[in-house]
């Protein structure tokens, strides 16, 4: 993997390491990189042999990127033909998506039988975040008028999706996507400090057993990996 410095990435920069790390083990492969961004993770991925269409909607904003990129807004259809890529990368994407269900099931389609969307998403559902949400009423700060106004690209320019872990599973599941592995960029070491809320929250979930998991997805949204996950959520799902 190369590690030069003129490589940009507009993410945080633990998640393309992880997920390079994450599928190393994965065969070459037709690649869609939505969004892209500058290209960084598009550069390593040609680096180990894939064939690579990096697309974003800002695409005049990365003219210095190496990576040849390819117009595309993930609230419209994909400009690509159906069952197409053996992987898709949406990398800190679905937070940008006005509609999640219409996102995913894009994906989907322009996915081959048994391919694989790996996305990242800020983590909404770890313990730093249930906490915010308690004081402030939201996660993240909300955007203004002003924000939407001057926003060269719209919506996609802001963090305007925020789902829980179990809504994003939900959305996954409607475009019938398996979750096949949840995981995060690195460990939030202030979150450890909440280990002991995080035993009763595990407490709770074993204690509402099956009717917490049928109405709730207790079982999944508490898992460690979310409740005690970074800044971001990994997911590897599958097209089944």
């Amino acid at each position: 993997m190369s590690s030069q410095p003129r490589l940009i990435a507009h993410s945080i920069d633990a998640i393309h390491y992880k997920i390079m790390e994450l599928i190393k083990g994965f065969p070459p492969g037709k690649v869609l990189d939505f969004p892209s961004g500058w290209g960084r993770l598009s550069f390593w991925l040609k680096e180990k042999g894939h064939d690579v269409t990096a697309c974003d909607i800002s695409i005049a904003r990365y003219a210095d990127s190496p990576i040849k990129h390819v117009f595309g807004n993930l609230n419209e259809r994909f400009p690509f033909e159906d069952n197409l890529y053996d992987y898709a990368f949406c990398i800190d994407g679905p937070e940008h998506a006005e509609n999640l269900y219409h996102t995913f099931r894009e994906f989907y389609r322009v996915l081959k039988p048994g391919g694989y969307l790996i996305l990242s998403i800020p983590n909404y559902s770890n313990l730093n975040a249930r906490v915010r949400q308690l004081w402030y009423g939201v996660v993240e700060p909300v955007s203004s008028k002003e924000d939407f106004r001057n926003s060269k690209w719209g919506t996609g320019e802001m963090h305007i999706n925020r789902p829980s872990f179990p809504m994003l599973q939900m959305a996954l599941e409607a475009a019938e996507f398996s979750i096949t592995e949840v995981t995060y960029d690195k460990e939030k070491f202030k979150q450890k400090l909440g280990y002991p809320i995080y035993l009763l929250i595990q407490l709770f979930t074993v204690l509402r057993g099956k009717i917490g998991e049928k109405k709730y997805r207790l079982k999944s949204s508490n898992q460690k990996n979310v409740l005690l996950g970074g800044n971001t959520l990994i997911l590897i799902c599958r097209k089944t």
